[in-house]
């Protein structure tokens, strides 16, 4: 069963930088034609422009919350990979709520073999260890790699690729991935590059969640 074209999916950037709300609604415009559902995008204008500390995370998980709770849709997908907020509306009732790091890594698990994930700092790969053995998944992930890039870095595309590149390689080389997450909502710029350099599929997490959000609508 399709969902209602009636139906409406917000996607919610958790931090306030407008360019990359910007650049999820342009890398999402192609693929979300194919839908039968009403794709909406917001962000959090109190939010931090990028969320890379743990302070941010926690300043994210609260105003993720909150901002959930003061908008109507009928799924949300949460478009920052350490998926603030998450828990915490499913714990109050929330249903269609979907994290795209979760999504991404539920995806990659259907791929065949073990993936790998590029995430944007050290910080982001402590967190991302426990995300992964909460989804379960602990034993299909061949690594996580940190480009030590800030989010707002990976938009200047000659001085992100580089890096993105010998990190994937490696992933691919030296830890066996069969395919990759790009850890960060704001890399969706640089998917169908590195998957066309790499050959493997490279995942995009936002086109992750929102494809499960679709799911789950279709189910009901």
């Amino acid at each position: 069963m399709a969902p209602s074209p009636d139906a409406k999916i917000l996607v919610i950037n958790a931090n306030s930088s407008c360019s990359v709300t910007e650049g999820l609604e342009k890398e999402l415009a192609d693929p979300s034609r194919l839908l039968n559902v009403d794709i909406r995008y917001t962000q959090i204008d109190a939010a931090p422009p990028a969320i890379e500390t743990t302070v941010d995370v926690m300043l994210a998980n609260k105003l993720t919350t909150e901002f959930v709770q003061r908008e109507k849709a009928d799924a949300y997908v949460i478009a920052c990979f350490c998926d603030p907020g998450v828990g915490e509306l499913r714990k109050i009732g929330y249903q269609n709520v979907f994290g795209i790091a979760e999504s991404a890594m539920h995806m990659a698990a259907n791929m065949g073999g073990k993936f790998g994930m590029l995430s944007i700092s050290g910080l982001s790969v402590k967190r991302h260890q426990k995300q992964v053995e909460q989804a379960g998944l602990a034993d299909r992930l061949a690594g996580d790699l940190p480009l030590d890039l800030g989010v707002l870095e990976l938009e200047d595309i000659d001085h992100a690729r580089p890096r993105i590149e010998m990190m994937g390689r490696q992933l691919i080389e030296r830890h066996d991935a069969k395919s990759i997450i790009l850890g960060c909502a704001g890399m969706g710029v640089h998917r169908a590059w590195l998957q066309d350099l790499l050959g493997v599929p490279v995942i995009d997490p936002c086109w992750a969640g929102v494809s499960m959000a679709v799911a789950a609508l279709g189910s009901v």
